[in-house]
């Protein structure tokens, strides 16, 4: 069962979507994209994937700097640098899947 069990405001469950689909090259085996990798986790954690939207909203109201924020996601295993910066692409996450978890 999903749990918090916060480090600066993160959770367990979006820690595993980083540490599970973001790790180093990631993009060169598994995925072609983030969204593929977003959509992969929604299909395959169905009891983390609601969770994770109100997860990044408490990280992102943590208002840190972005280098915080860069360093608290590489401190789960994050290698993926979005072009957007760490917050958009946070927010175009949690955008994702709750527009999947709508289309299931």
């Amino acid at each position: 069962m999903p749990h918090s069990d916060s480090r600066n405001g993160a959770t367990q469950n979006l820690k595993h979507l980083i540490v599970a689909y973001f790790y180093e090259a990631w993009d060169e085996y598994e995925y072609s994209s983030w969204e593929e990798a977003v959509d992969d986790f929604v299909r395959r954690s169905p009891d983390m994937a609601p969770l994770v939207p109100s997860e990044i909203d408490t990280v992102l109201a943590e208002d840190q700097s972005d280098s915080e924020l860069d360093d608290h996601l590489v401190s789960f295993g994050f290698s993926y640098s979005p072009p957007e910066g760490d917050r958009a692409w946070l927010l175009a996450v949690r955008d994702r899947i709750v527009e999947q978890r709508a289309d299931a």
